[in-house]
């Protein structure tokens, strides 16, 4: 297994789970036996780096979110989280309102930025389940990359049907909401001032 850029590549079908995990824990600053994860993480680059509070939530969540990024392929890049975020919530999105808040933003900002490849993603997701409700067991780890791929994030192609054309501008419908409602707050505010 190597990291190039902001994603692993398995070179060996044999690799498992457990293999790597121990690099998933690491880039995460969280121990094996362990969830507390580091205090801060950083957000953005350039004059958008930001550090923010690792949230409980967030620590609960991110070795199987960067599990997902294993999985699906999707880099760790802003383009690739926007598909993570489409992915997950299609797949089976990490069940807390914080996280929720967190992600959805990216599923719209995904349909402008990169439109095609979130709805993909999204697609795929449906076709897909997340690790959020599976239990890192012995069995899990003791699988390999390429099988838990085709368990969990199939890459078969799939033309897309209308009830996933729904469901994706409904969620889009969310995600613009979200996106909207400070700007919306202001606005109000503003008028009545």
């Amino acid at each position: 297994m190597s990291s190039i850029g902001n994603t692993f590549e398995i070179n060996d079908a044999n690799v498992t789970l457990r293999d790597v995990m121990p690099k998933v824990l690491a880039i995460n600053d969280i121990a094996a036996d362990d969830d507390r994860g580091k205090a801060y993480w950083y957000l953005g680059r350039g004059l958008l780096h930001i550090r923010v509070p690792n949230f409980g939530w967030r620590k609960r969540a991110i070795v199987r979110h960067d599990l997902h990024h294993l999985l699906t392929g999707y880099p760790c890049t802003p383009t690739g989280e926007m598909e993570m975020a489409a992915w997950e919530f299609a797949a089976g999105r990490f069940p807390h309102p914080g996280a929720t808040a967190f992600c959805l933003p990216l599923v719209g900002m995904g349909a402008v930025l990169s439109p095609r490849r979130t709805f993909a993603a999204f697609v795929r997701g449906r076709r897909g389940t997340s690790l959020y409700a599976t239990p890192l067991s012995d069995e899990v780890l003791a699988s390999r990359i390429v099988d838990l791929r085709q368990r969990f994030a199939p890459t078969l192609p799939t033309q897309a049907t209308t009830r996933d054309w729904l469901t994706y501008l409904a969620l889009l419908g969310l995600s613009f909401s979200l996106i909207l409602a400070p700007l919306l707050i202001l606005a109000v505010a503003v008028i009545l001032s």
